[in-house]
């Protein structure tokens, strides 16, 4: 018999000064680095949006609030570097949750999620890394660029500023997870998405294929 949730929801903890702080400061670092938006706008959205991945595919509510905890701070290991800011953020991650009572269950569920989000290293071998994976890599907008002066310098910057809308679709009977973007063809060229995001798309393909669903994209209306 599966155990009530004894854990708090992600978004009881957007509201804890701790963990806000090491968001903020791995944000602030990331600012100071030249990288686009990894705050508590980012960091929302894909806890929002793993936590409906696993909702809508596996309709387990208890792991998809763990996945909504691993969304909400799988980029804090910024605070170290941004060089294994994956697996430095998972032990980061163990130590605040563990002073809140998390079971050691649900602890490594999450950490293992949060050390393998990163395309190079790695591996969405369960269903809550693979709900993190669909929700990091998806999260592409114009929002998440400091500074659109830089949008003719920096291709990542050019890209996320001509992302006008991103959103993801479960389609339960055909199962199919689908990344569905509106982008500004006159600021940046499609090509241009898929020459720095491949790999990212890559990842998204197979960790869509350990919940059971295929990955699809939609630009503009067009099916790709």
């Amino acid at each position: 018999m599966k155990r009530a949730m004894e854990f708090p929801a992600y978004r009881d903890l957007m509201k804890d000064k701790k963990i806000l702080y090491y968001i903020s400061r791995s944000d602030y670092f990331l600012k100071e680095m030249g990288y686009t938006d990894h705050g508590i706008n980012h960091a929302g959205w894909v806890a929002e949006k793993a936590r409906f991945a696993l909702l809508e595919t596996i309709g387990d509510r208890r792991k998809a609030e763990l996945a909504g905890i691993a969304g909400l701070l799988h980029d804090i290991g910024h605070v170290i570097s941004r060089h294994d800011h994956a697996q430095n953020g998972a032990i980061i991650a163990y130590n605040l949750l563990k002073e809140k009572g998390f079971f050691d269950d649900d602890l490594t569920e999450i950490t293992y999620a949060i050390g393998n989000h990163e395309e190079e290293t790695g591996i969405p071998a369960t269903e809550i890394a693979s709900a993190l994976v669909i929700a990091d890599k998806s999260h592409v907008h114009r929002s998440r660029v400091r500074d659109e002066r830089n949008i003719f310098q920096d291709i990542h910057d050019r890209v996320n500023y001509a992302v006008l809308d991103a959103d993801l679709e479960v389609e339960k009977e055909n199962r199919i997870i689908r990344l569905v973007l509106k982008i500004d063809t006159e600021i940046s060229d499609l090509l241009d998405y898929f020459s720095i995001f491949q790999p990212r798309m890559e990842m998204c393909r197979r960790a869509t294929e350990r919940l059971g669903f295929k990955f699809r994209l939609r630009i503009n209306d067009t099916d790709l």
